[in-house]
């Protein structure tokens, strides 16, 4: 259950200088008791027009978040009534980056439960019966208008509204057209004077004037309801408490408090999450590094890094560099922290956070996850060897396969590469390297530390520093000039090998 909280003062400070601030006081002082009362229920309803944005998804977390903190249900609902812009496989989508990220649901499709359905293209007689009933009690009209007339007042101004034409028509008139075969949509039927003022959890008071609200469309000429019209039934029947979403649809509240008002509804306290920006604060797109989340994971990001990433997009703990684990955010999270101002989407961060997770995951459980970022015929131990070194150096699994293809394939290394990291000549490199065999091979207890002793045993005397010396043997067996330890690369590579390459190079 969620503790009662008082109101807080800059509402106590907006119901003193308001004229409705008796009215007003009583909608809030019902909304407080309503709070410690309320069993929390949330749902994310994304719709299957392609794979959800990584905004949604980050509103899905902080869903599953307020959920888990209370003790309450976790809902996904698929908004599916905008058949025109489907994409096949999308549901599939949807539901493997819940998977993904642990966001375990307590209701949906798949597992079911008591106010199902839970696609909304399987629940259209139950708008239908919703919608017919706002028609009779005056919340809504039938609207004749055509797609050219709609058109002609957009032409116009952009941005204009309907003109609520069909408004003015009587029951009569309407019913004349209906019976005549005209189509038809249903709009509904908003208040044209006054104010629609609600408090918001993440926004605070807000208040918009009626004669700026649309009337807007709630149910096609197909029969088939807008978001308007779903997305209230659907919360109302399946007893959602809390709908977050974003601040886009925050002009959108009237509507629907309008029909919770008309159709005697409590509704549900609203959260608007801050948008997403990239690090330029334009509106967040590809160009900054934004992706879904499926597309994160398949480039080498794990769900812990993805998951502690989005929590910050909006939410602040600490200095936002904690990594937390999905337990963790449950308990840490505050749904009165949630921040205003639009959230930053660095892709730097993530990567930072995905670097931070690799080095904190056990090795043994790294290595399974990288699977499908390696060769299949790379050897097993070989590759949790070589992961104990890099893992280190590592931003994403991607990272680990050219990392460590030259323990897998020698690779083609061109002689002047190593004179270049030598510093001497052709021939008093080769006597360098000949020496260098000559301890390799003599090694019984061919293991790092051994190595490492006697070879700086035989540099200190060589005549090369020891730069010289171990960045031309480095350069010789690996191709690169930067690599994890000299030393642990010989062991992993074997005896055999490293004697092989570094003969190769002079011969």
């Amino acid at each position: 259950m969620i503790p009662m909280n008082p109101i807080p003062p800059h509402l106590i400070a907006f119901l003193a200088t308001t004229e409705a601030s008796v009215s007003v006081a009583i909608v809030f002082i019902k909304y407080t008791i309503h709070m410690a009362d309320t069993h929390v229920r949330t749902r994310n309803a994304p719709s299957p027009t392609g794979v959800p944005h990584v905004g949604n998804t980050r509103t899905a977390l902080f869903d599953y978040l307020l959920a888990k903190k209370y003790g309450g249900e976790f809902i996904l609902r698929i908004e599916d009534t905008d058949q025109d812009r489907f994409v096949p496989g999308s549901i599939e989508k949807i539901y493997q980056i819940h998977d993904l990220l642990g966001l375990a649901r307590d209701e949906d499709s798949v597992v079911g439960g008591p106010f199902g359905p839970y696609i909304q293209s399987q629940r259209l007689e139950i708008y239908q019966k919703y919608a017919s009933l706002l028609v009779d009690i005056d919340a809504a009209y039938p609207c004749f208008c055509s797609e050219e007339r709609l058109k002609s007042l957009h032409e116009k101004d952009q941005f204009a509204k309907y003109d609520r034409l069909c408004r003015k028509l009587t029951t009569e008139e309407a019913q004349r057209k209906i019976t005549a075969g005209e189509p038809y949509v249903l709009r509904v039927k908003l208040p044209e004077t006054g104010f629609t003022i609600w408090h918001d959890l993440v926004q605070g008071k807000l208040s918009l004037p009626n004669n700026e609200c649309d009337d807007k469309v709630i149910m096609k000429t197909s029969g088939i309801p807008t978001y308007h019209l779903a997305v209230v039934v659907d919360d109302h029947l399946m007893k959602i408490s809390y709908v977050l979403r974003g601040v886009e649809w925050m002009a959108s509240t009237p509507v629907h408090l309008f029909l919770y008002e008309a159709l005697d509804w409590e509704p549900p306290t609203f959260a608007h999450v801050p948008l997403l920006l990239g690090p330029d604060k334009s509106k967040l797109s590809k160009r900054h590094g934004a992706k879904s989340v499926l597309e994160y994971a398949d480039d080498g990001y794990l769900p812990e890094a993805i998951n502690n990433f989005l929590f910050y997009l909006g939410f602040s703990y600490k200095d936002n560099s904690e990594l937390l684990t999905l337990n963790q955010m449950v308990e840490i999270f505050d749904e009165h922290k949630i921040q205003r101002q639009n959230a930053i989407f660095d892709i730097q961060r993530l990567n930072y956070l995905n670097s931070q997770w690799i080095k904190k995951i056990p090795t043994e459980d790294l290595f399974l996850r990288l699977n499908t970022f390696i060769p299949a015929d790379w050897n097993d131990e070989k590759v949790k060897q070589i992961l104990t070194l890099v893992k280190e150096r590592m931003f994403t699994l991607r990272d680990f396969a050219p990392a460590a293809e030259y323990f897998f394939a020698a690779p083609a290394v061109d002689p002047q590469s190593v004179l270049d990291q030598s510093g001497h000549t052709e021939k008093e490199t080769v006597v360098w390297f000949e020496t260098a065999k000559s301890i390799i091979k003599g090694v019984s207890d061919f293991n790092s530390t051994v190595l490492h002793e006697e070879l700086v045993k035989a540099q200190v005397t060589s005549g090369f520093t020891p730069q010289e010396a171990f960045m031309s043997l480095r350069v010789a067996i690996s191709g690169r000039s930067v690599t994890p330890p000299l030393f642990d690369c010989l062991v992993i590579l074997g005896k055999e090998e490293t004697l092989k390459r570094l003969s190769s190079i002079f011969s």
